[in-house]
């Protein structure tokens, strides 16, 4: 089961790079795809930290896990449509998160795929892992798409708050605080998701 979860979790987390790396490479960007991150090889998107963090945290029997993989190199002044181009690649990953919860989802309805654990880890990984990176805290995408509509100068302070980020993000979580910050959102696509088994 664990091993699952965690090929699950891999998976979730190289498809939201993918959509990162693939959508600055529609806006005209190719550094991802120069740097050889257009690939389904999760050892081109992994992070040390990020994916021991949640692999301790299932071995804990944590019910809140988070995870993160190396960031997609991008360039953006490479964009052909600017701060768009930005907002579209920020939010890109986000959205192939909640898009995966949905499938998934749709498959359980129509009986593709069975009613379990695993399935229901499926879209609550992906549930996680999108409102994760919607928080607006750098480094994370939620960080990424208010800097889009930003100044170029306090565009560039989001940007040197990433490490500072980091640590923040591990004081919340330490104290529970992080969870606390993502129930609302989870608790109405929790509802979505019900809507769409159920109907």
């Amino acid at each position: 089961m664990i091993v699952l979860k965690v090929i699950i979790l891999l998976f979730s987390l190289v498809l939201h790079e993918l959509a990162h790396g693939y959508m600055a490479l529609f806006c005209g960007d190719k550094t991802a795809k120069y740097s050889g991150r257009l690939s389904l090889n999760p050892l081109k998107h992994l992070d040390p930290i990020g994916a021991l963090v949640p692999i301790f945290m299932l071995l804990s029997g944590s019910n809140f896990i988070i995870g993160w993989a190396k960031p997609v190199p991008v360039n953006y002044f490479a964009f052909r449509n600017g701060r768009v181009g930005e907002f579209l690649v920020s939010i890109a990953g986000v959205l192939t998160n909640y898009l995966l919860m949905i499938l998934g989802a749709i498959l359980i309805k129509y009986g593709i795929i069975p009613f379990n654990d695993i399935s229901i880890y499926f879209i609550i990984i992906n549930m996680a892992l999108g409102t994760f990176n919607l928080l607006p805290i750098p480094p994370l995408d939620g960080s990424r798409v208010i800097a889009s509509f930003l100044n170029d100068e306090n565009r560039i302070k989001v940007f040197t708050l990433d490490t500072y980020g980091i640590l923040f993000i591990i004081v919340l979580s330490y104290f529970g605080i992080l969870s606390k910050m993502m129930s609302p959102i989870y608790n109405i696509l929790v509802r979505f998701i019900d809507l769409i088994i159920r109907s």
